[in-house]
Protein backbone atom coordinates (compact mmCIF):
# COMPACT_ATOMS: atom_id res chain seq x y z
CA UNK A 1 0.00 0.00 0.00
CA UNK A 2 1.21 3.49 -0.40
CA UNK A 3 0.44 7.13 0.76
CA UNK A 4 -0.12 9.62 -2.27
CA UNK A 5 -0.93 13.51 -1.54
CA UNK A 6 -2.10 15.65 -4.82
CA UNK A 7 -2.34 19.13 -3.67
CA UNK A 8 -2.95 22.80 -5.28
CA UNK A 9 -1.27 25.64 -2.73
CA UNK A 10 -0.68 29.43 -2.90
CA UNK A 11 3.13 28.34 -2.62
CA UNK A 12 3.07 28.44 -6.85
CA UNK A 13 -0.53 28.88 -7.86
CA UNK A 14 -2.03 32.12 -8.17
CA UNK A 15 -5.60 32.90 -6.24
CA UNK A 16 -7.55 33.42 -9.86
CA UNK A 17 -6.43 30.14 -10.74
CA UNK A 18 -7.39 28.21 -7.09
CA UNK A 19 -10.96 29.70 -7.12
CA UNK A 20 -11.38 27.77 -10.57
CA UNK A 21 -10.78 24.20 -8.93
CA UNK A 22 -12.05 25.25 -5.37
CA UNK A 23 -14.71 22.49 -4.10
CA UNK A 24 -18.45 23.37 -2.55
CA UNK A 25 -18.92 21.14 0.15
CA UNK A 26 -21.25 18.90 -1.49
CA UNK A 27 -18.74 18.83 -4.14
CA UNK A 28 -16.23 17.50 -2.02
CA UNK A 29 -18.75 15.04 -0.86
CA UNK A 30 -19.01 13.71 -4.54
CA UNK A 31 -15.50 13.22 -5.14
CA UNK A 32 -14.77 11.36 -1.98
CA UNK A 33 -17.86 8.78 -2.78
CA UNK A 34 -16.79 8.40 -6.43
CA UNK A 35 -13.24 7.47 -4.97
CA UNK A 36 -15.46 4.87 -2.93
CA UNK A 37 -16.38 3.24 -5.51
CA UNK A 38 -12.88 2.26 -6.99
CA UNK A 39 -11.55 -0.48 -5.04
CA UNK A 40 -7.62 0.35 -5.67
CA UNK A 41 -8.12 3.88 -3.92
CA UNK A 42 -8.86 2.60 0.00
CA UNK A 43 -8.72 5.76 1.96
CA UNK A 44 -9.25 9.37 0.86
CA UNK A 45 -9.69 12.79 2.48
CA UNK A 46 -10.11 15.84 0.44
CA UNK A 47 -8.85 18.94 2.32
CA UNK A 48 -10.04 22.98 1.18
CA UNK A 49 -9.12 26.21 2.88
CA UNK A 50 -8.50 29.25 1.07
CA UNK A 51 -4.71 28.73 0.36
CA UNK A 52 -4.86 24.91 -0.35
CA UNK A 53 -6.70 22.36 -1.63
CA UNK A 54 -5.62 19.11 -1.18
CA UNK A 55 -6.29 15.35 -1.50
CA UNK A 56 -4.63 12.80 0.64
CA UNK A 57 -4.95 9.24 -0.24
CA UNK A 58 -3.79 5.82 0.69
CA UNK A 59 -4.28 3.11 -2.17
CA UNK A 60 -3.08 -0.47 -3.75
CA UNK A 61 0.47 -1.23 -4.16
CA UNK A 62 0.46 -1.06 -7.66
CA UNK A 63 -1.71 1.76 -8.33
CA UNK A 64 0.07 3.91 -10.84
CA UNK A 65 -2.69 6.03 -12.23
CA UNK A 66 -2.48 9.53 -11.56
CA UNK A 67 -4.67 10.45 -14.57
CA UNK A 68 -7.56 8.07 -12.83
CA UNK A 69 -7.73 10.43 -9.43
CA UNK A 70 -7.53 13.58 -11.85
CA UNK A 71 -10.48 11.95 -14.11
CA UNK A 72 -12.52 11.98 -10.84
CA UNK A 73 -11.78 15.81 -9.84
CA UNK A 74 -12.45 16.58 -13.85
CA UNK A 75 -15.93 14.62 -13.43
CA UNK A 76 -17.16 17.28 -10.05
CA UNK A 77 -15.18 20.41 -11.48
CA UNK A 78 -14.78 20.50 -15.63
CA UNK A 79 -12.00 21.60 -17.27
CA UNK A 80 -9.85 21.43 -14.25
CA UNK A 81 -7.47 19.33 -15.31
CA UNK A 82 -5.10 21.46 -16.95
CA UNK A 83 -4.80 23.60 -13.97
CA UNK A 84 -4.16 20.56 -11.95
CA UNK A 85 -1.54 19.45 -14.22
CA UNK A 86 0.07 22.94 -14.30
CA UNK A 87 0.05 23.40 -10.45
CA UNK A 88 -0.06 20.28 -8.48
CA UNK A 89 2.73 18.66 -6.46
CA UNK A 90 3.13 15.29 -5.31
CA UNK A 91 4.60 14.03 -2.10
CA UNK A 92 3.99 10.44 -1.04
CA UNK A 93 5.21 8.49 1.97
CA UNK A 94 6.91 9.60 4.64
CA UNK A 95 6.83 13.21 3.04
CA UNK A 96 3.04 13.13 3.00
CA UNK A 97 3.05 12.68 6.67
CA UNK A 98 5.34 15.34 7.77
CA UNK A 99 3.38 17.23 5.00
CA UNK A 100 -0.01 16.86 7.01
CA UNK A 101 1.33 17.18 9.91
CA UNK A 102 3.56 20.80 9.41
CA UNK A 103 -0.22 21.80 7.96
CA UNK A 104 -2.36 21.01 11.22
CA UNK A 105 0.78 22.58 13.22
CA UNK A 106 0.09 26.32 10.58
CA UNK A 107 3.99 26.01 9.92
CA UNK A 108 2.38 25.39 5.73
CA UNK A 109 -0.07 29.09 6.28
CA UNK A 110 0.19 32.03 5.20
CA UNK A 111 0.14 33.19 8.62
CA UNK A 112 2.53 31.28 10.58
CA UNK A 113 0.78 29.67 13.18
CA UNK A 114 -2.68 30.40 12.49
CA UNK A 115 -5.43 28.65 14.46
CA UNK A 116 -8.32 27.78 11.82
CA UNK A 117 -6.13 25.46 9.65
CA UNK A 118 -6.60 22.79 12.30
CA UNK A 119 -10.45 23.28 12.83
CA UNK A 120 -10.79 22.48 8.99
CA UNK A 121 -7.94 19.58 9.04
CA UNK A 122 -10.35 18.23 11.56
CA UNK A 123 -13.51 19.45 9.20
CA UNK A 124 -12.59 17.34 6.18
CA UNK A 125 -11.50 14.16 8.34
CA UNK A 126 -14.98 14.16 9.51
CA UNK A 127 -16.41 14.32 6.04
CA UNK A 128 -14.08 11.12 5.29
CA UNK A 129 -15.10 9.08 7.80
CA UNK A 130 -18.82 10.28 6.70
CA UNK A 131 -18.16 8.85 3.18
CA UNK A 132 -16.65 5.97 4.68
CA UNK A 133 -13.21 6.91 3.25
CA UNK A 134 -11.19 7.02 6.42
CA UNK A 135 -10.61 3.87 7.82
CA UNK A 136 -7.77 2.31 9.99
CA UNK A 137 -4.98 3.94 8.35
CA UNK A 138 -6.53 7.72 8.09
CA UNK A 139 -7.55 7.16 11.63
CA UNK A 140 -4.36 6.83 13.19
CA UNK A 141 -2.90 9.46 10.56
CA UNK A 142 -5.78 12.32 11.04
CA UNK A 143 -5.11 11.83 14.84
CA UNK A 144 -1.67 12.11 15.15
CA UNK A 145 -1.92 15.44 13.14
CA UNK A 146 -4.79 16.87 15.49
CA UNK A 147 -2.22 15.86 18.01
CA UNK A 148 0.41 18.00 16.97
CA UNK A 149 -0.77 20.72 16.27
CA UNK A 150 -2.24 20.62 19.45
CA UNK A 151 1.03 20.48 21.05
CA UNK A 152 2.96 22.74 18.74
CA UNK A 153 0.05 25.27 19.67
CA UNK A 154 1.24 24.47 23.57
CA UNK A 155 4.21 24.15 23.58
CA UNK A 156 5.79 26.59 21.43
CA UNK A 157 4.49 30.39 21.15
CA UNK A 158 3.77 29.90 17.20
CA UNK A 159 0.69 31.43 17.19
CA UNK A 160 1.41 34.27 19.48
CA UNK A 161 -0.64 37.22 18.69
CA UNK A 162 -2.35 38.87 15.57
CA UNK A 163 -0.28 39.48 12.25
CA UNK A 164 -2.90 41.31 10.37
CA UNK A 165 -4.14 44.83 11.01
CA UNK A 166 -7.36 43.88 10.60
CA UNK A 167 -7.29 41.19 13.12
CA UNK A 168 -4.87 42.73 15.28
CA UNK A 169 -7.52 45.78 15.13
CA UNK A 170 -10.22 43.83 16.51
CA UNK A 171 -8.29 42.03 19.21
CA UNK A 172 -7.24 45.63 20.31
CA UNK A 173 -10.95 46.50 20.59
CA UNK A 174 -11.74 42.82 22.12
CA UNK A 175 -9.72 44.33 24.89
CA UNK A 176 -10.35 47.25 25.19
CA UNK A 177 -14.38 46.77 25.42
CA UNK A 178 -16.87 43.85 26.09
CA UNK A 179 -17.78 43.31 21.91
CA UNK A 180 -21.11 41.17 22.90
CA UNK A 181 -22.46 43.86 24.65
CA UNK A 182 -21.54 46.62 22.58
CA UNK A 183 -22.23 48.20 19.10
CA UNK A 184 -19.13 48.81 16.84
CA UNK A 185 -19.13 50.92 13.57
CA UNK A 186 -17.03 49.64 10.41
CA UNK A 187 -15.84 52.61 8.58
CA UNK A 188 -14.91 52.22 4.95
CA UNK A 189 -15.91 49.33 2.27
CA UNK A 190 -12.55 47.74 0.74
CA UNK A 191 -10.78 44.72 1.73
CA UNK A 192 -9.46 45.51 5.49
CA UNK A 193 -12.17 46.71 6.25
CA UNK A 194 -14.50 43.56 4.98
CA UNK A 195 -12.38 41.84 6.91
CA UNK A 196 -12.45 43.89 9.88
CA UNK A 197 -16.44 43.39 9.97
CA UNK A 198 -15.98 39.81 9.64
CA UNK A 199 -13.77 39.74 12.81
CA UNK A 200 -15.90 41.47 14.69
CA UNK A 201 -18.60 39.32 13.26
CA UNK A 202 -17.04 36.23 14.38
CA UNK A 203 -16.06 37.60 17.95
CA UNK A 204 -19.49 38.06 18.56
CA UNK A 205 -19.97 41.96 18.07
CA UNK A 206 -24.15 42.68 19.38
CA UNK A 207 -24.59 45.21 16.67
CA UNK A 208 -23.02 46.24 13.28
CA UNK A 209 -23.26 49.52 11.79
CA UNK A 210 -21.30 49.77 8.23
CA UNK A 211 -20.55 53.57 6.78
CA UNK A 212 -19.15 54.23 3.73
CA UNK A 213 -18.98 57.47 0.80
CA UNK A 214 -20.70 54.50 -1.41
CA UNK A 215 -23.82 53.43 0.42
CA UNK A 216 -24.50 50.59 -2.34
CA UNK A 217 -21.58 48.88 -1.80
CA UNK A 218 -21.81 49.11 1.94
CA UNK A 219 -25.23 47.85 1.32
CA UNK A 220 -23.78 44.85 -1.00
CA UNK A 221 -21.06 44.30 2.10
CA UNK A 222 -23.90 44.63 4.29
CA UNK A 223 -25.65 41.93 3.29
CA UNK A 224 -22.72 39.55 3.04
CA UNK A 225 -21.76 40.63 6.61
CA UNK A 226 -25.56 40.36 7.90
CA UNK A 227 -25.07 43.85 9.24
CA UNK A 228 -27.39 45.87 11.16
CA UNK A 229 -26.91 48.61 9.81
CA UNK A 230 -25.60 50.96 6.64
CA UNK A 231 -25.22 54.67 6.68
CA UNK A 232 -23.38 57.49 4.68
CA UNK A 233 -20.02 59.15 6.00
CA UNK A 234 -22.54 61.97 6.64
CA UNK A 235 -24.14 59.98 9.07
CA UNK A 236 -21.10 59.16 11.66
CA UNK A 237 -20.87 62.04 13.70
CA UNK A 238 -24.94 60.97 14.85
CA UNK A 239 -24.41 57.37 15.42
CA UNK A 240 -21.43 58.28 17.23
CA UNK A 241 -23.43 58.67 20.35
CA UNK A 242 -24.62 54.90 20.79
CA UNK A 243 -21.33 53.40 19.42
CA UNK A 244 -18.53 51.91 21.97
CA UNK A 245 -16.14 50.97 18.69
CA UNK A 246 -15.22 52.58 15.33
CA UNK A 247 -12.70 51.17 13.28
CA UNK A 248 -12.10 52.69 10.02
CA UNK A 249 -10.68 52.01 7.03
CA UNK A 250 -11.10 54.09 3.41
CA UNK A 251 -9.01 55.01 0.86
CA UNK A 252 -9.45 58.60 1.29
CA UNK A 253 -6.99 61.50 0.93
CA UNK A 254 -8.10 63.67 3.18
CA UNK A 255 -9.88 62.79 6.96
CA UNK A 256 -12.91 61.71 6.89
CA UNK A 257 -13.91 62.57 10.84
CA UNK A 258 -12.92 66.50 12.05
CA UNK A 259 -12.94 66.87 15.90
CA UNK A 260 -14.65 70.07 15.52
CA UNK A 261 -17.55 67.91 13.54
CA UNK A 262 -18.16 65.36 16.60
CA UNK A 263 -16.94 67.99 19.23
CA UNK A 264 -21.07 68.30 20.33
CA UNK A 265 -21.65 64.02 20.72
CA UNK A 266 -18.55 63.76 22.38
CA UNK A 267 -18.89 65.79 25.03
CA UNK A 268 -22.19 64.79 25.98
CA UNK A 269 -20.54 60.83 25.67
CA UNK A 270 -20.30 59.07 29.50
CA UNK A 271 -18.90 56.50 28.41
CA UNK A 272 -15.28 55.45 26.47
CA UNK A 273 -15.53 55.35 22.90
CA UNK A 274 -12.42 53.00 21.23
CA UNK A 275 -11.35 54.68 17.53
CA UNK A 276 -8.94 52.40 16.10
CA UNK A 277 -7.86 54.20 12.99
CA UNK A 278 -5.94 51.86 10.08
CA UNK A 279 -6.31 53.88 7.42
CA UNK A 280 -3.25 55.38 5.13
CA UNK A 281 -3.58 58.29 5.40
CA UNK A 282 -5.54 58.88 8.70
CA UNK A 283 -9.38 58.76 8.70
CA UNK A 284 -9.27 60.47 11.89
CA UNK A 285 -8.54 63.54 13.10
CA UNK A 286 -6.03 63.39 15.62
CA UNK A 287 -7.34 65.80 17.21
CA UNK A 288 -9.94 63.93 18.56
CA UNK A 289 -7.98 62.08 21.27
CA UNK A 290 -8.13 65.41 23.07
CA UNK A 291 -12.06 64.32 24.44
CA UNK A 292 -11.58 62.71 27.58
CA UNK A 293 -14.36 60.11 26.45
CA UNK A 294 -12.23 58.75 23.30
CA UNK A 295 -9.13 56.40 23.01
CA UNK A 296 -7.58 56.45 19.57
CA UNK A 297 -5.22 53.95 18.46
CA UNK A 298 -3.44 54.85 14.25
CA UNK A 299 -2.01 51.86 12.50
CA UNK A 300 1.51 52.70 13.85
CA UNK A 301 0.59 51.58 17.09
CA UNK A 302 -0.77 48.33 15.57
CA UNK A 303 1.99 47.72 13.65
CA UNK A 304 4.82 47.75 16.44
CA UNK A 305 2.44 44.69 18.31
CA UNK A 306 2.69 42.61 15.01
CA UNK A 307 6.03 43.27 14.43
CA UNK A 308 6.55 41.49 17.81
CA UNK A 309 4.06 39.15 17.11
CA UNK A 310 5.87 38.01 13.81
CA UNK A 311 8.96 37.89 15.56
CA UNK A 312 7.99 35.54 18.12
CA UNK A 313 6.65 33.04 15.98
CA UNK A 314 9.58 33.18 13.76
CA UNK A 315 11.89 32.16 16.67
CA UNK A 316 8.68 29.56 17.84
CA UNK A 317 9.36 28.16 14.34
CA UNK A 318 12.30 24.84 15.19
CA UNK A 319 10.50 24.53 17.83
CA UNK A 320 7.27 23.48 16.29
CA UNK A 321 9.34 21.13 13.21
CA UNK A 322 11.12 19.29 16.34
CA UNK A 323 7.59 18.68 17.42
CA UNK A 324 6.79 17.65 13.76
CA UNK A 325 9.69 15.68 13.20
CA UNK A 326 9.62 13.63 16.38
CA UNK A 327 5.65 12.80 15.85
CA UNK A 328 6.69 11.63 12.06
CA UNK A 329 9.13 9.56 13.38
CA UNK A 330 6.51 7.81 15.75
CA UNK A 331 3.91 7.39 13.05
CA UNK A 332 6.06 6.16 10.56
CA UNK A 333 7.46 3.25 12.66
CA UNK A 334 4.31 2.74 13.45
CA UNK A 335 3.31 2.72 9.52
CA UNK A 336 6.32 0.44 8.49
CA UNK A 337 5.07 -2.17 10.89
CA UNK A 338 2.20 -2.72 9.40
CA UNK A 339 1.72 -5.77 7.52
CA UNK A 340 -0.58 -9.05 7.62
CA UNK A 341 1.95 -11.62 6.53
CA UNK A 342 4.71 -11.31 9.01
CA UNK A 343 2.14 -11.12 12.10
CA UNK A 344 0.77 -14.65 11.12
CA UNK A 345 4.82 -15.54 10.84
CA UNK A 346 5.59 -14.41 13.78
CA UNK A 347 2.59 -15.34 15.91
CA UNK A 348 2.76 -19.32 14.89
CA UNK A 349 6.52 -19.10 15.73
CA UNK A 350 5.36 -17.59 19.05
CA UNK A 351 2.61 -20.45 19.44
CA UNK A 352 5.19 -23.12 18.60
CA UNK A 353 7.95 -21.76 20.61
CA UNK A 354 5.36 -21.89 23.43
CA UNK A 355 4.16 -25.51 22.95
CA UNK A 356 8.11 -26.87 22.36
CA UNK A 357 8.72 -25.09 25.89
CA UNK A 358 5.97 -26.71 27.15
CA UNK A 359 6.22 -30.18 25.94
CA UNK A 360 9.74 -30.08 27.21
CA UNK A 361 8.67 -28.97 30.40
CA UNK A 362 6.60 -32.16 30.82
CA UNK A 363 8.91 -34.39 29.08
CA UNK A 364 10.41 -35.84 32.37
CA UNK A 365 6.65 -37.49 32.93
CA UNK A 366 7.25 -38.94 29.88
CA UNK A 367 9.35 -42.49 28.51
CA UNK A 368 11.54 -41.39 25.15
CA UNK A 369 9.40 -42.33 22.59
CA UNK A 370 6.43 -40.31 24.32
CA UNK A 371 8.29 -37.33 24.60
CA UNK A 372 8.44 -36.89 20.96
CA UNK A 373 4.96 -37.64 20.38
CA UNK A 374 4.21 -34.91 23.31
CA UNK A 375 5.72 -32.39 21.35
CA UNK A 376 3.90 -33.65 18.63
CA UNK A 377 0.48 -33.13 20.24
CA UNK A 378 1.56 -29.56 21.61
CA UNK A 379 2.23 -28.13 18.50
CA UNK A 380 -0.42 -29.07 17.21
CA UNK A 381 -2.80 -28.03 19.50
CA UNK A 382 -1.07 -24.56 18.87
CA UNK A 383 -2.03 -24.44 15.35
CA UNK A 384 -5.30 -26.12 15.84
CA UNK A 385 -6.08 -22.97 18.65
CA UNK A 386 -4.86 -20.25 15.88
CA UNK A 387 -6.34 -21.74 12.79
CA UNK A 388 -9.04 -19.78 12.68
CA UNK A 389 -7.25 -16.22 13.51
CA UNK A 390 -5.08 -17.01 11.30
CA UNK A 391 -7.00 -17.82 9.06
CA UNK A 392 -8.70 -14.75 9.12
CA UNK A 393 -5.52 -12.68 8.65
CA UNK A 394 -3.95 -14.45 5.68
CA UNK A 395 -7.74 -13.59 3.57
CA UNK A 396 -6.15 -10.06 4.00
CA UNK A 397 -3.59 -10.75 1.38
CA UNK A 398 -0.14 -8.13 1.06
CA UNK A 399 -2.22 -6.77 -2.30
CA UNK A 400 -4.77 -5.43 -0.63
CA UNK A 401 -4.75 -5.09 2.98
CA UNK A 402 -8.49 -3.61 3.93
CA UNK A 403 -8.85 -2.19 7.32
CA UNK A 404 -10.23 -4.99 8.83
CA UNK A 405 -7.55 -7.28 8.53
CA UNK A 406 -5.17 -4.12 8.98
CA UNK A 407 -7.12 -4.04 12.30
CA UNK A 408 -7.17 -7.17 13.33
CA UNK A 409 -3.20 -7.88 12.71
CA UNK A 410 -2.91 -4.67 14.78
CA UNK A 411 -4.71 -5.73 17.87
CA UNK A 412 -2.73 -9.04 17.48
CA UNK A 413 0.25 -7.45 17.91
CA UNK A 414 -0.62 -5.51 20.82
CA UNK A 415 -1.89 -8.69 22.99
CA UNK A 416 0.57 -11.01 22.06
CA UNK A 417 3.43 -8.78 21.46
CA UNK A 418 2.76 -5.75 24.14
CA UNK A 419 6.72 -4.95 24.12
CA UNK A 420 6.16 -3.78 20.17
CA UNK A 421 7.41 -0.23 20.21
CA UNK A 422 5.54 0.86 17.11
CA UNK A 423 2.81 0.59 19.52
Amino acid sequence: MKLLLNSITYHNCPIELREKVALTLQEQKNLLHNMHSRQDIIEAVVLQTCNRLELYTYLEKDFADQDGLLSHIEQIKPHSTDIWNKYSRQANGVDLVQHLFEVAAGLDSQMIGENQILAQVKSAYSESVNCRMSKFVFNRLFHRAFHVGKKVRTNTNINCGAVSIALAAVQLARKQVDLANSCAMVIGAGQNAQLVAKYLLKMGVQRLILANRNVEKAQAAAYSFKADEVIALNEIAKKLKNADVVISSTASSKPILMAEAVECVLHERKKPLLIVDIAVPRDIDPEISRFGSVLLYNIDDLEKQISINKKIRSTEVPKARQIVAEFTCDFWKWYESLGVLPVVSELMQKALDLADREAQRYAKDFTEPDRDELKIFAQSLAKKLLHGPVSFLRNGSEEHQDSEHLQAAELVKKIFFPDDKCH
